[in-house]
Formats: C-alpha cells, sequence, structure tokens
C-alpha cells in the first residue's frame, strides 16, 4: 500500500473510531438509586450490564428488552431492602460511574418503570408498571429532557398495598429520536433487584417483556413533532395502589410548584429535586 494510502486508511479508521465513541457517550444505563432517602450505592443491587455496554436494545422481540443484563441470576446479584409506599430515587449515567452525564439531548423521549415478582424472573406476564412520563402538557418538555436537568434523578413511589417480596424493579427510558422509522427506536432498561416489605397483599397483574411491546405501536413508531401533546406511552396502564390491578392514572410525585396531579397519563410530570 502506498503511504497516502495507508494513511487515508488511518484517517478512516479514525473517523470510525470517532463516530463509535460519539454513539457509546449519547446512551445511558441506570447505575444506582436511593429509598427513603438511603444511598444504595453505586451499581448496588442492579443487575451486571450486558456486553454491549449502554447500547440499547433496538428489537422489541429480543430477550434484552427484559432487563439488558448479562446475568438474569437472582443469585449472583445483591437484593436491597425497600418499603411499599417508599419513594426510590432513580439515577442514569453515560457509563457506570458517578458523574451527572446523563444521555444525549438528542435522546429525547419517556420514562418508565415496571416491576415483576422475583420468582417470575421477569418472564411470562410478570411486568406491571409503577411509573410513566412522557410530554409535560405545560412546558411540552419530555421526561428524558426534564432527568438531564435533573442529574440523571427520577422520584418513584413504590406502590403502598403490594405483597412483601423480592421483585425485580425494571427504570426503562425510550429514545424516539430514529423512531419515525420502524425498528429505530431505542430502549434503556435495566433492572434493580429489590426485597419489598409492608403489610400489603396486592399482586398486580402484568404483561410480557418482550412481548407487549410491537415495533408498530404508536408510541415506538413515531415521528416527533412540533406538539408532541398526543403522544401515547408504550405498555400497560400504570397501577394503582388499592386497585387491585391496573389503572389509567400515572402514579408520579408532583413538580414543585404543582397543587393538582397531572391528569393525562401521557402528559406526567418528572418531579423535581
Amino acid at each position: 500500500m502506498h503511504r497516502s494510502g495507508f494513511v487515508q486508511s488511518l484517517a478512516n479508521s479514525a473517523i470510525v473510531l470517532a463516530l463509535l465513541a460519539g454513539l457509546a457517550n449519547a446512551h445511558t444505563l441506570f447505575v444506582e438509586f436511593s429509598a427513603a432517602g438511603t444511598d444504595m450505592g453505586l451499581n448496588k443491587c442492579i443487575r451486571p450490564f450486558w456486553q454491549s455496554g449502554n447500547s440499547p436494545v433496538m428489537d422489541v422481540t429480543s430477550a434484552d428488552l427484559k432487563c439488558r443484563t448479562s446475568d438474569m441470576n437472582w443469585a449472583n446479584t445483591d437484593v436491597c431492602p425497600v418499603a411499599a409506599g417508599s419513594t426510590v430515587t432513580l439515577r442514569w449515567n453515560r457509563n457506570k460511574s458517578g458523574s451527572s452525564d446523563v444521555i444525549s439531548a438528542s435522546h429525547i423521549g419517556p420514562c418508565l418503570v415496571y416491576m415483576a415478582a422475583a420468582e417470575s424472573n421477569g418472564d411470562g406476564d410478570a411486568w406491571f408498571k409503577i411509573f410513566e412520563s412522557g410530554v409535560d402538557s405545560s412546558s411540552g418538555q419530555w421526561c428524558t429532557t426534564k432527568l438531564i436537568a435533573n442529574d440523571g434523578k427520577l422520584d418513584v413511589v413504590i406502590p403502598s398495598d403490594l405483597k412483601p417480596g423480592n421483585y425485580l424493579l425494571r427504570p426503562e427510558l425510550i429514545a424516539l429520536h430514529g423512531a419515525r422509522r420502524e425498528g429505530q427506536c431505542q430502549f434503556f432498561p435495566n433492572c434493580a433487584q429489590l426485597q419489598i416489605t409492608g403489610s400489603g397483599s396486592a399482586q398486580p397483574a402484568g404483561v410480557a417483556l418482550p412481548g407487549y411491546y410491537k415495533a408498530t405501536d404508536p408510541g415506538i413508531l413515531y415521528a416527533k413533532k412540533s406538539d408532541n401533546s398526543g403522544y401515547v406511552i408504550p405498555g400497560p396502564p400504570v397501577y394503582q395502589p388499592g386497585s387491585g390491578s391496573t389503572s389509567t392514572s400515572s402514579n408520579t410525585t408532583l413538580p414543585v410548584g404543582s397543587s393538582s396531579p397531572a391528569v393525562q397519563a401521557s402528559s406526567t410530570s418528572q418531579p423535581v429535586q
């Protein structure tokens, strides 16, 4: 190879590596959480990240849609105690570090949180939704945009009536920047292992993940608009404590300055710390 060709080849390789690094830096992981103000520690009780690091799942039929993990064995990850009815603060980061670099601002989309009883290990109709936030009806901001402004933190209330026992907690961000084309929506789930304490008896009905999401669902195949208030968040309705099943309302803490709950589940606001 001539020297000029060799130099050009090196330059092309550098460009490819830079592009790959840029893509990785745009993505995210669920890296830690606190419960009732107690910090559980970085990566504590969170199932190991999969071999592709912070890359998204893009196939709604993939088993990786459950937890984006390299190890689905319950015994290999610690279990953190959390009281039913308590608030957990979840935090995302572009890597496994404690920095506040969350996700690329271009990766707009909703935030969702599911749970599943441990005995299911996420298989079958196990996943019930406890939180969702899409587009804020007043500001027009996506949940991911608010998440970035809040250093990657999101408050979620564990249902107060859950039957005590071990559960998987599955926070998920969905990025819609490429979702106008089928198969280009990006999913960022991860799972934590919790021991729920309390005196409840509820065992909410669930759905299968993968299985419930379809590539053509209106919240998955979606072209962002100047007004996204009509966006429909994927998945089942949010479970409401005391309902015994599922409900169309969202389980979310009010943002600072609010005096009444959000009306539409598709436009609930992310709490501000």
